[in-house]
Parts: C-alpha cells; structure tokens; sequence
C-alpha cells in the first residue's frame, strides 16, 4: 500500500482519505487532490475560516460568534 500522513492506505483508489483527500495508491507512486476548497473573499476583520473535517469544507464564522456564518465567500 501507500503512506500518507503517517496512515498505511491500499493500493488502488482511495475516495477519502482522513485528511480529506482523494488519491490513487500505486507500486510506484501515490497522486492525491484535495476535497475541499479554500475561502478567499471574507472580511477577515469580522471573521475566521474553520475547517470542518467532517464535510471536508471550510466554514467562514464570525469571530464574536463562531456558531454563526459569515455569509457569501468566493473560494478557490
């Protein structure tokens, strides 16, 4: 199998890896790509990016109150 952050994975295709990743476990090599998107356009001043692992997403929360949502970010 293949190594990725210290977790052995099975060759073959991976559809999630722990740390949010879809990758490709070769003899010879291991290709990933991430699930998630980063946040970009926020106001940084009233809010944070959180990651949410269990959505594979980032979450942008206001500092004051992070149970709350920033609203509209464009992402890359």
């Amino acid at each position: 199998g293949c190594m990725l952050n210290g977790k052995q994975y099975p060759f073959g295709f991976i559809e999630r890896t722990e740390d949010c990743y879809r990758c490709s476990c070769s003899q010879s090599e291991m290709k990933c790509c991430s699930l998630f998107s980063i946040p970009v356009a926020y106001d940084n001043k009233k809010c944070k990016v959180v990651f949410n692992k269990e959505r594979c997403d980032y979450d942008v929360v206001r500092k004051d109150n992070p149970s709350k949502e920033c609203g509209p970010q464009a992402r890359v």
